[in-house]
C-alpha cells in the first residue's frame, strides 16, 4: 500500500490526510533495543523505554491482526517480539478499573466494537498476567487522551516518543517485520482512533 493511497482511504473517511518528509519530523529518532513495542497511545508513561515500535496495543495488535486469541498463541508473540529485538509490551493506565482496561485497542477488541475481529479468550487482567509470564512489561499510562494528530510512520527503524503534548503514533513499517496484512491493520489503526473519538488528522510519514 503506497502513501498516496493511505492519503486516499482516509480522506475518503473525512479525515485530514497528507505525506510528509522524515526531514520535516524533528523528533523522529532510531528504535533502540531498550524500547518497549508498546502502544500507539499517545500518553506518557511510567516506563522509560519509549524508543520502541509503536503498535495497536503492543503485542495485542499483532495478535490481533492475526486472529490469534488464546493466551499460548499471545505468549508465543511475546516471545517472537523478544526475538526480534524489542521489549514485548501490553498497558493500562491510572485510571481505569481494572487499570489493564485502560488500552483503548484492548478494550475496543474485547467488546466485539473493532468489526471482522475474532474476540481474545482473556480479559484484561488474564492478558497482562500473560504478558508478564512470558518475561513481557506492563505499564501504566497517565492521565486522560488529549492526542491532537495520528503519525502513521513508514521510515523503518525509526518512531517519536511519547511527550505531554500528545500524538497517536503508528509506525506502520513494523507489518512488514510480523508478517502482518497490510490493509487490515491499518484499517484497525483508523477504526480505534475514531471509535475513541481521536483526531481525524494523519501526516503520514516517509523517506
Amino acid at each position: 500500500m503506497t502513501p498516496e493511497q493511505i492519503v486516499e482511504i482516509l480522506q475518503g473517511r473525512g479525515w485530514q490526510a497528507d505525506i510528509i518528509s522524515r526531514a520535516e519530523i524533528d523528533d523522529l529518532v532510531d528504535v533502540d533495543d531498550a524500547g518497549l513495542f508498546k502502544c500507539v497511545d499517545g500518553r506518557c508513561s511510567d516506563h522509560a523505554g519509549m524508543r520502541g515500535p509503536k503498535v495497536l496495543g503492543g503485542v495485542y495488535g499483532v495478535a490481533a491482526t492475526r486472529g490469534v486469541t488464546d493466551k499460548a498463541g499471545l505468549q508465543a508473540i511475546v516471545g517472537e517480539v523478544a526475538k526480534a529485538g524489542y521489549v514485548p509490551s501490553v498497558h493500562g493506565d491510572d485510571h481505569a478499573a481494572p487499570g489493564s482496561m485502560g488500552c483503548g485497542f484492548y478494550k475496543l477488541w474485547s467488546k466485539g466494537e473493532l468489526p471482522g475481529l475474532a474476540l481474545p479468550g482473556y480479559d484484561s487482567e488474564a492478558g497482562k498476567a500473560a504478558v508478564l509470564e512470558a518475561d513481557g512489561v506492563y505499564e501504566t499510562l497517565e492521565g486522560d487522551h488529549a492526542e491532537a494528530v495520528v503519525y502513521i510512520n513508514l521510515v523503518a527503524k525509526t518512531t517519536l516518543e511519547p511527550k505531554a503534548d500528545q500524538r497517536f503514533v503508528v509506525d506502520a513499517w513494523i507489518t512488514a517485520e510480523f508478517n502482518l496484512d497490510v490493509p487490515t491493520y491499518l484499517t484497525l489503526a483508523v477504526e480505534t482512533v475514531e471509535r475513541l473519538n481521536g483526531p481525524l488528522v494523519a501526516q503520514i510519514i516517509v523517506d
